[in-house]
């Protein structure tokens, strides 16, 4: 990963908190769930139907986890999986989606 890439993906995990790009996204989890830690339904692997709960939200590290796919997640990621975006579209979508100007 160049400098250029490490600088948007470090500014976008400080910057954009997990809990809302899910929500945004339409996983269930709780807005009242503070920083402690969530299990949901995961719809990135298999047949996108999860009926257990295989995924957790990590809000202290700003990711999330799911057991069936053996994939951690940050913002980026999940939007790429979501939309089916390349690195650098997911992080031009991220950026206009809260509000932040573009790095240079």
């Amino acid at each position: 990963m160049s400098d250029r890439a490490k600088a948007a993906a470090a500014r976008l995990h400080e910057h954009v908190p997990i809990l809302e790009v899910l929500q945004a996204y339409g996983y269930r989890i709780r807005e009242d769930g503070g920083l402690r830690e969530q299990q949901f339904s995961c719809d990135l692997h298999g047949s996108g139907r999860d009926l257990k709960p295989s995924a957790r939200v990590y809000p202290e590290s700003n990711t999330w986890y799911c057991f069936s796919c053996d994939k951690t997640r940050d913002a980026i990621e999940t939007v790429r999986a979501k939309e089916g975006l390349k690195f650098w579209d997911a992080v031009k979508l991220l950026e206009k989606n809260y509000g932040m100007d573009p790095l240079p």
